[in-house]
C-alpha cells in the first residue's frame, strides 16, 4: 500500500467546483483504479491538501493521465488550481488513523 499527498493553492473563486471534480475523481480511482480513499483538507493559510491510499504504485499511476467520462471532473479541478505542487508517493511505516469518523471514540466528561 502507498499515501500519496497533494497540495494545491486554489482560486477562492473555484473552491466549490475543485471539491466537486476531486470528489469525482476520487470516486472514479476507488471503483476503478484501486485506490482505497482519500481526504481532503483546508490548511489556516488556504492550502489545499490531499491523500490518498493506493492498493500500489502500479494502481496509482495506471489512474493517471486517463481519458474517460470523468474527464469533465478534471477540467473543473484544473480551472481552480492556481499554482500545484508535486505529489509525494511516500510507503506507510506506522498508523494509527481510525478508519472512520464512527470509530472515534467519544469523550469522557
Amino acid at each position: 500500500m502507498i499515501t500519496v499527498l497533494f497540495r494545491w493553492d486554489i482560486k477562492p473563486q473555484y473552491e466549490q467546483a475543485f471539491k466537486e471534480g476531486w470528489s469525482e475523481i476520487i470516486h472514479r480511482n476507488i471503483e476503478k483504479y484501486g485506490a482505497l480513499g482519500s481526504r481532503l483538507h483546508k490548511t489556516h493559510d488556504n492550502q489545499w491538501i490531499s491523500y490518498s491510499q493506493w492498493s500500489s504504485e502500479q494502481h496509482y499511476k495506471n489512474a493517471q493521465n486517463c481519458q474517460d467520462k470523468h474527464e469533465q471532473a478534471r477540467i473543473k479541478m484544473v480551472t481552480a488550481i492556481q499554482k500545484s505542487y508535486e505529489p509525494i508517493i511516500m510507503v506507510p511505516m506506522l498508523d494509527h488513523l481510525l478508519a472512520s469518523e464512527t470509530s472515534i471514540p467519544q469523550l469522557l466528561p
